[in-house]
Parts: structure tokens; sequence; C-alpha cells
């Protein structure tokens, strides 16, 4: 027993020195692809003197609900805002009639389209109409007149924005196009209203006939146009089509 008595306490020693607590190092989960709010998903802009658009106004703006829950559309807004030249920077601004205030509800990966009256119905599926129903090309302040120079702001109800619409404060979330970026003049076909545009996507010679998508990576809305809008295919928020070859296989679906 003697010999054996060292190794023994050794045993012993060895075991209360050991604590029976394991550490685990925390595993964080995986990130969710769940967008952070709303955001304007599709766009179509055409100038509608151009013989491919048949005297029609295919204009729209789509709204994506990315996010993990139903959202109450009543909390949101539309603005639209027309620039006149290349190079005027001016602030948002939403007179009375240039703003649409939205209703309903839009369920979780579900979009919401807001399509001009002189659309055509048969083939831009709209939720809700907006905008002048006049033929005129004189006024382009006038919504819903997508013609690469005018600029979307989706709104949102907010205690501490800037930005009163029929009595409320909102605050913009998410652009497409901004006053407070400078234009381009297009090198593409004249048009009876203008020819000033945004350059997106690294398209630099006519963005005023194109349905305008907005890439699947893109979780979070923006009010960072010049960011958004990129200077290359790899770099834009956007993806485009061809010039005057308008897809609308996409429109009311999540976005691609």
């Amino acid at each position: 027993m003697k010999t054996y008595f060292p190794i023994i306490l050794f045993i012993i020693a060895v075991i209360c020195g050991c604590s029976s607590e394991i550490e685990f190092t925390p595993v964080t989960p995986p990130p969710t692809n769940d967008n952070s709010d709303l955001l304007i998903s599709e766009i179509s802009t055409a100038i509608n003197t151009d013989a491919n658009a048949a005297g029609t106004r295919p204009h729209y703006v789509e709204i994506y609900n990315g996010t993990s829950a139903n959202v109450d559309l009543t909390s949101y807004a539309i603005g639209y805002m027309a620039s006149t030249d290349a190079n005027t920077l001016v602030n948002w601004a939403f007179p009375t009639g240039n703003f649409f205030l939205l209703s309903t509800s839009i369920a979780k990966g579900k979009c919401y389209v807001i399509a001009s009256p002189q659309a055509d119905a048969t083939v831009i599926k709209s939720d809700v109409t907006w905008g002048t129903t006049s033929s005129t090309n004189a006024n382009a302040s006038v919504p819903l007149q997508l013609s690469g120079n005018s600029a979307i702001a989706l709104l949102k109800k907010d205690a501490a924005g800037t930005i009163m619409l029929s009595g409320s404060a909102y605050k913009i979330i998410d652009v497409f196009g901004s006053p407070q970026v400078a234009r381009v003049t297009s090198t593409g076909s004249s048009s009876a209203r203008n020819n000033f545009m945004w350059t997106v996507a690294g398209e630099v010679a006519d963005t005023r006939n194109r349905t305008f998508f907005r890439k699947a990576t893109v979780h979070n809305p923006t009010t960072d146009w010049a960011k958004a809008k990129g200077t290359t295919v790899a770099d834009s928020e956007w993806q485009i089509s061809a010039d005057r070859a308008w897809d609308y296989t996409n429109l009311g679906l999540p976005t691609k």
C-alpha cells in the first residue's frame, strides 16, 4: 500500500485541481436575409413621345416588402420631383399633388405597384394609379412622368422627420434619382420634354427609356443616390434593361 501511496495522492490532487465546468465558444447565428424596411424595387421610365412607347406612359414604381412581417402602408408615402436642367442641385420638396399617401398593407415577400393612369393596364398590372391624365408634355413637374430626370422618394412617418405631408412629419428612407445629384445630357434621341438624366450602372448614353430592377443583394433602403446608382454594372444597386426594351416580366414579383 505504501508503494502506491504517492501515486494515489497525485491522482487526488489532479482530480481536485480540475474544474467540472466546460467552456464553449459562443456561436454567432448566421445573419438573416430580411430587409430592414420597405424599398423601391423596380421603376420604369419612358418618353411618351418615343414611337416605341406608342403614346402611353408605361411609368410605375414598385415597392417591395422584404422584411420579416406584414407592413402597414398607411405610414408610408411616395414623393415625386422632376429636375429641369443638368446641374441645379436643390433639396427635396413635395408640394400638394407631388406626393401620394399610401394605404392598405403589404404582406411580407410581396410587392405593391403604383402606376401612371396613362399606362396600359393590360401590360402594367398595378395596385393603384397616381398622376396626371393629361397627354401634354409641357409640365414635367406633375407626376407620374418618369422620363429619366424625375426622382422618386419613399417616405415614412417619423416624429423627427423634417418633411411635412398632409400635417404629418415624414423622413425619406429610399430614393430613385435625387435633385441633390447632378444629371447629364443624354446623347440618345431627343425629347419634346428634356434630355436630362442620371447615369445608372455605368450607362452614360441614355437611361430615359428603361426598366430598372433593384438587385436582390440589396437589403436596406438608402437616401444616398450617388452611391446607389453606381458607376459600373458591378457597383450599382440597380440592373437595367436595354434601351427601349422594357421588361415587365418581374413586375409585382419579389426583387430579382
